[in-house]
């Protein structure tokens, strides 16, 4: 289906047009979305903290978070193969922004587990929307840049959230006021902004113009959705248990500042070098990423009686971690979409992630109530998985950096 010549004619004009109005609406909606996604991120481990949430809700409020952005990966990124990115989009922004008002305005645990799955929901869907159609429309100049940038505006804004809890201490009412001001705003902002996006034009075209086909079942796409399926495992369960669960499983006193600290490595790391990561060659930003973390994370334990002697430590260790799972990260938000046919986009990043959110919810009943030591030692496992798939994926996979997506 790619011999069609106007096809052709359209990536090349997609791919090496000059940065324009529609592209900077793009980064903005893009960027609005990101924020509101780190905040429904982490706010599921930051209400464990709130008095009023009993002890045995928060394994509960915990699964909800996983439970949504399992569904909404999977089922809105097909619906987007089927019916077009920006349906999706009007659709994605309401049921976050209704999940997180409802989570600022009630108290009661079961409708706050319904809100927070009703929020991550819309905004697991909504990610997988959104790198499918950054990487459809974006100059390949660059799609790498904007991709990493715009993605790890989510983890910005899990610091802001943190720091919120962590500088504002028991203060539900600051806490919900900044949800309640974030729902608002962030909904006004990404509606007014998607009202004025166009669909995607390589989505429109081929969904006019082509019969969508199966994906053939060979060597290469077997490797590429197994060390994809690889990296997703450890950047979902090693993000979600290094840093925003394991103060609700292990240091609930210390919740907010172990999300905060480390998360923060990270995040410079993608403001700071994100420009830079995204032109890069990403087989190598991939490698070193997965490798940096898996012997970050031997030398904790290793020294472990040293590390949990002091939380500080141990969240520097973490830290320094984030600083290469940043890199892990900006891969995985690189690779996904630029893998993966423009008709099966939406299918295939939702397939890679729903995997790791499988994964993420399994783990939550196997490391609840598990001393320090089991999960550690877990999360090592986690991080092998994810050097092993970048591994794979240097291998055998494909360099996609200055290759125009199909």
């Amino acid at each position: 289906m790619y011999e069609d010549t106007g096809y052709n004619d359209i990536r090349k004009n997609l791919d090496y047009h000059h940065w324009n109005k529609q592209d900077s609406l793009i980064l903005t909606t893009m960027i609005s979305t990101f924020f509101i996604w780190g905040v429904v991120l982490s706010i599921a481990p930051l209400i464990t903290t709130w008095p009023f949430i009993p002890k045995y809700f928060d394994e509960y409020i915990i699964l909800s978070s996983p439970s949504g952005l399992l569904s909404g990966n999977f089922l809105l990124g097909y619906i987007s193969d089927r019916y077009g990115r920006k349906k999706l989009f009007l659709l994605t922004v309401f049921l976050t922004s209704a999940g997180l008002l409802a989570i600022a305005l009630i108290k009661n645990p079961y409708l706050i587990i319904l809100s927070v799955f009703t929020a991550e929901f819309g905004l697991g869907g909504d990610e997988t929307i959104s790198l499918s159609y950054l990487s459809e429309l974006i100059p390949l100049k660059y799609r790498g840049a904007v991709l990493v940038e715009t993605s790890n505006v989510a983890n910005v804004s899990i610091v802001v959230m943190a720091a919120i809890f962590l500088f504002i201490p028991d203060s539900v009412y600051a806490d919900k006021l900044s949800l309640l001001i974030i729902a608002i705003s962030g909904f006004f902002i990404s509606l007014i902004a998607r009202l004025k996006l166009k669909e995607s034009i390589r989505w429109d075209y081929l969904n006019k113009n082509t019969e969508k086909q199966r994906v053939k079942i060979n060597f290469s796409n077997s490797i590429k959705f197994l060390s994809l399926s690889f990296i997703a495992i450890t950047i979902v369960v090693g993000f979600a248990f290094s840093s925003l669960v394991l103060g609700p499983f292990e240091f609930p006193q210390y919740s907010s500042l172990i999300i905060f600290g480390s998360t923060l490595g990270g995040t410079l790391t993608g403001l700071i070098g994100g420009i830079y990561i995204g032109k890069s060659r990403r087989k190598i930003v991939s490698l070193l990423g997965y490798t940096g973390m898996f012997i970050i994370w031997i030398l904790l334990l290793i020294f472990i009686k040293f590390v949990l002697s002091n939380i500080y430590i141990l969240i520097f260790m973490i830290a320094v971690s984030g600083i290469f799972g940043e890199l892990g990260w900006a891969s995985r938000e690189m690779l996904e979409p630029e893998n993966f046919e423009t008709l099966h986009r939406g299918t295939g990043i939702g397939s890679v992630r729903t995997v790791g959110y499988f994964i993420y919810i399994i783990s939550v009943f196997l490391l609840v109530n598990k001393s320090i030591y089991f999960y550690l030692y877990y999360l090592l496992i986690i991080y092998l998985i994810g050097f092993i798939g970048s591994v794979l994926y240097y291998k055998y996979g494909r360099e996609t950096r200055k290759s125009s997506v199909l």
